[in-house]
């Protein structure tokens, strides 16, 4: 089996709640990957949503239209003949978990029409323009995925600023990459911390770090 992956990077710019145009603009950027040859198309964090979504995240309707979009999303995948492809996609999911009206911020693993992992932001920045703590409930665990034979890990934003955070707990389980999907807003000079950041928690893994941010 192969151990390496190509992995693009679709640093696309959604629309707060507009589920269908941010639908389109997956399928367009897959259909760019395919024709890379690509493996693995990663998108930015809520990207089905918009971000930053928010008190309209709080909304019952919108968190069921974001699960029925995402799960029609991951048909439409296959239907255009990228369903041999893992994609990455951001969106809002209702909690089963914590017993309040608060959904998650969630990423899903689509692959072959399915989703076939699911993975829950657990760091909520609630300080400058974020306001996440109010807006989600927290997820749990870890999440580490085998694809053509590589073990892919996938933290969320915040989650790889935090020390004891995901990535030291994913430090034993070994993975061969992390994939790390961003919606933060541009703020001038960050780059070089965002890189010096991303360089220690690799170094952390001994493994690559992908980082996606929006555009």
């Amino acid at each position: 089996m192969p151990t390496s992956l190509r992995v693009a990077l679709a640093q696309v710019n959604p629309v707060v709640g507009d589920l269908e145009g941010n639908a389109k603009l997956v399928i367009e950027a897959v259909s760019k990957a395919v024709s890379s040859e690509a493996d693995v198309v990663v998108f930015p964090e809520m990207v089905l949503t918009g971000y930053p979504v928010e008190d309209l995240a709080l909304r019952p309707a919108f968190q069921k239209a974001s699960i029925n979009r995402v799960n029609k999303l991951a048909s439409e995948i296959k239907e255009s003949g990228a369903g041999n492809l893992l994609i990455i996609i951001g969106y809002l999911d209702q909690d089963a978990t914590s017993g309040t009206a608060k959904p998650n911020n969630a990423v899903a693993l689509i692959h072959d029409g399915q989703i076939k992992g699911k993975y829950v932001k657990r760091h909520l920045p609630n300080y400058g323009v974020f306001d996440e703590f109010r807006n989600f409930a927290q997820g749990s665990g870890t999440l580490v995925a085998r694809y053509l034979g590589v073990d892919i890990a996938v933290a969320i934003c915040e989650d790889i600023w935090q020390e004891q955070g995901p990535v030291s707990e994913l430090v034993k389980r070994n993975p061969g990459i992390l994939l790390v999907p961003n919606g933060s807003p541009y703020e001038r000079d960050k780059d070089d911390l965002r890189l010096a950041l991303v360089r220690k928690r690799s170094k952390q893994l001994g493994a690559p770090v992908v980082y996606v941010n929006m555009h």
